[in-house]
């Protein structure tokens, strides 16, 4: 029979089997046979939420930042070697803000080395007028290139959103950015090439 001492003397042994068998690391079971002192390797545990993105929008605005030195073929008036209002501006910034000192500005090729030349000094006098000593500018082609034609005209209008003809869209022709199923970067007319 089943006495109030016997029960305290079960209870007692039984918590002392139990806390011999998961204690400690020297057992290396743990409770239910994790093993409390293991060690981790890398990669086990996940990055915290948010940080592919934040990787991602981080090398965004490095690309968005490397391109500030960039002059294309458009920031400059026509075939010439004038720089052009709004890529003035930009230098002025670039300048500003340091930009300009820590990183070269690189000139789109425009085929003629005689023009790229003149484009060359065109932005280092540009440079220099804003306080840049020494300025490097060089002739390359950029990362990120620019568009041609119509479609760079289309897409910084906001109507990039065209069609083979109206076909890919229903018939409807010409539809607003967002409206049509067509096609934003197909060709917008018949045997245009980009």
């Amino acid at each position: 029979m089943l006495t109030k001492p016997n029960i305290a003397s079960l209870t007692t042994s039984c918590l002392a089997i139990a806390l011999i068998t998961t204690s400690g690391c020297a057992s290396r079971g743990g409770i239910l046979g994790v093993d409390r002192c293991a060690d981790i390797p890398a990669g086990a545990i996940p990055e915290p939420a948010g940080v592919k993105n934040c990787n991602w929008q981080t090398a965004q605005v490095s690309g968005a930042e490397a391109d500030q030195t960039v002059f294309y073929k458009c920031d400059f008036i026509g075939n010439s070697a004038k720089i052009a209002p709004e890529a003035i501006n930009r230098i002025a910034r670039t300048a500003s803000s340091g930009l300009a000192t820590t990183q070269p500005s690189i000139i789109e090729p425009s085929g003629d080395e005689t023009l790229d030349a003149a484009r060359v000094t065109a932005v280092s006098l540009q440079l220099a007028s804003y306080g840049i000593p020494q300025p490097v500018v060089t002739v390359a082609i950029p990362a990120a290139l620019g568009m041609q034609g119509i479609r760079a005209e289309q897409i910084a209008d906001g109507l990039g959103n065209f069609g083979n003809n109206g076909v890919s869209n229903g018939g409807r022709g010409y539809q607003p950015m967002g409206i049509g199923v067509g096609g934003a970067f197909g060709n917008t007319f018949p045997g245009a090439t980009y």
